[in-house]
Protein backbone atom coordinates (compact mmCIF):
# COMPACT_ATOMS: atom_id res chain seq x y z
CA UNK A 1 0.00 0.00 0.00
CA UNK A 2 1.20 3.46 -0.88
CA UNK A 3 -0.29 6.01 1.56
CA UNK A 4 0.78 9.08 -0.39
CA UNK A 5 -1.02 7.82 -3.49
CA UNK A 6 -4.14 9.91 -4.28
CA UNK A 7 -6.41 6.87 -4.22
CA UNK A 8 -4.71 5.30 -1.25
CA UNK A 9 -3.43 2.11 -2.87
CA UNK A 10 -2.37 0.42 -6.08
CA UNK A 11 -2.67 -3.20 -7.08
CA UNK A 12 0.77 -3.76 -8.60
CA UNK A 13 3.76 -1.89 -9.88
CA UNK A 14 5.69 -3.07 -12.90
CA UNK A 15 9.00 -1.23 -12.94
CA UNK A 16 8.04 2.42 -12.49
CA UNK A 17 4.53 2.05 -13.94
CA UNK A 18 1.36 0.99 -12.22
CA UNK A 19 -0.23 -2.01 -13.93
CA UNK A 20 -3.76 -1.24 -12.68
CA UNK A 21 -5.54 0.87 -10.13
CA UNK A 22 -7.32 -0.83 -7.26
CA UNK A 23 -11.07 -0.71 -6.92
CA UNK A 24 -10.61 1.60 -3.94
CA UNK A 25 -8.46 3.96 -6.01
CA UNK A 26 -10.99 3.82 -8.87
CA UNK A 27 -13.77 4.84 -6.49
CA UNK A 28 -11.56 7.67 -5.26
CA UNK A 29 -11.25 8.97 -8.80
CA UNK A 30 -14.97 8.51 -9.34
CA UNK A 31 -15.98 10.26 -6.12
CA UNK A 32 -16.22 13.56 -8.00
CA UNK A 33 -19.19 14.02 -10.30
CA UNK A 34 -17.07 16.28 -12.50
CA UNK A 35 -14.41 13.57 -12.94
CA UNK A 36 -17.14 11.03 -13.70
CA UNK A 37 -18.52 13.32 -16.40
CA UNK A 38 -15.05 13.78 -17.83
CA UNK A 39 -14.45 10.02 -17.90
CA UNK A 40 -17.82 9.41 -19.58
CA UNK A 41 -16.76 11.91 -22.26
CA UNK A 42 -13.40 10.20 -22.75
CA UNK A 43 -15.16 6.84 -22.92
CA UNK A 44 -17.65 8.18 -25.46
CA UNK A 45 -15.21 10.10 -27.69
CA UNK A 46 -11.95 8.23 -27.19
CA UNK A 47 -10.17 11.53 -26.84
CA UNK A 48 -11.47 15.03 -26.36
CA UNK A 49 -10.03 18.51 -26.12
CA UNK A 50 -10.04 20.02 -22.68
CA UNK A 51 -12.03 23.09 -23.86
CA UNK A 52 -14.72 20.83 -25.37
CA UNK A 53 -14.82 18.74 -22.21
CA UNK A 54 -15.15 21.85 -20.05
CA UNK A 55 -18.02 23.07 -22.22
CA UNK A 56 -19.86 19.74 -22.04
CA UNK A 57 -19.34 19.52 -18.28
CA UNK A 58 -20.63 23.09 -17.88
CA UNK A 59 -23.76 22.27 -19.91
CA UNK A 60 -24.43 19.22 -17.72
CA UNK A 61 -23.78 21.04 -14.45
CA UNK A 62 -25.90 24.07 -15.35
CA UNK A 63 -28.57 21.95 -17.05
CA UNK A 64 -28.92 24.53 -19.82
CA UNK A 65 -28.40 24.70 -23.55
CA UNK A 66 -24.92 25.53 -24.74
CA UNK A 67 -26.10 28.94 -25.98
CA UNK A 68 -27.21 29.83 -22.44
CA UNK A 69 -23.85 29.13 -20.82
CA UNK A 70 -21.97 31.89 -19.10
CA UNK A 71 -18.43 31.89 -20.59
CA UNK A 72 -17.03 32.57 -17.11
CA UNK A 73 -18.58 29.32 -15.85
CA UNK A 74 -16.96 27.39 -18.69
CA UNK A 75 -13.61 29.06 -17.95
CA UNK A 76 -13.90 28.19 -14.25
CA UNK A 77 -14.66 24.55 -15.04
CA UNK A 78 -11.78 24.44 -17.53
CA UNK A 79 -9.43 25.73 -14.84
CA UNK A 80 -10.65 23.19 -12.27
CA UNK A 81 -10.27 20.36 -14.76
CA UNK A 82 -6.83 21.60 -15.82
CA UNK A 83 -5.44 22.20 -12.35
CA UNK A 84 -7.16 19.49 -10.32
CA UNK A 85 -9.14 16.75 -12.01
CA UNK A 86 -7.00 15.94 -15.05
CA UNK A 87 -3.72 15.84 -13.07
CA UNK A 88 -5.27 13.52 -10.51
CA UNK A 89 -6.47 11.13 -13.22
CA UNK A 90 -3.20 11.45 -15.13
CA UNK A 91 -1.15 10.63 -12.02
CA UNK A 92 -2.55 7.09 -12.16
CA UNK A 93 -2.42 6.82 -15.96
CA UNK A 94 -6.23 6.81 -16.11
CA UNK A 95 -6.00 9.56 -18.72
CA UNK A 96 -3.17 11.03 -20.71
CA UNK A 97 -3.10 14.79 -21.15
CA UNK A 98 -1.24 16.38 -24.05
CA UNK A 99 -0.74 19.98 -22.93
CA UNK A 100 0.52 21.17 -26.32
CA UNK A 101 -2.69 20.00 -28.04
CA UNK A 102 -4.87 20.47 -24.94
CA UNK A 103 -6.21 16.93 -25.49
CA UNK A 104 -7.28 14.22 -23.06
CA UNK A 105 -7.16 10.53 -24.06
CA UNK A 106 -7.54 7.21 -22.26
CA UNK A 107 -4.46 6.19 -20.34
CA UNK A 108 -3.03 2.76 -19.61
CA UNK A 109 -5.36 2.31 -16.61
CA UNK A 110 -8.47 3.86 -18.14
CA UNK A 111 -10.25 0.56 -18.68
CA UNK A 112 -10.03 -0.56 -15.05
CA UNK A 113 -11.62 2.72 -13.86
CA UNK A 114 -14.13 2.74 -16.75
CA UNK A 115 -15.34 -0.71 -15.70
CA UNK A 116 -16.16 0.59 -12.22
CA UNK A 117 -17.72 3.71 -13.76
CA UNK A 118 -20.04 1.65 -15.97
CA UNK A 119 -20.94 -0.84 -13.21
CA UNK A 120 -21.70 1.67 -10.46
CA UNK A 121 -22.61 5.04 -11.97
CA UNK A 122 -25.19 6.30 -14.45
CA UNK A 123 -23.91 8.14 -17.47
CA UNK A 124 -23.76 11.84 -16.74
Amino acid sequence: MNDDHPGGETEERTGNRRSAVSKSCAFGHLSSQRRRRLLWLVRQHGRISLPDAAEEVAVAEADVEITELDPEDVRDIYMMLYHSDVPRLASDDVVVYNQERDMIAPGENFQSVAEVLVQHFDEA
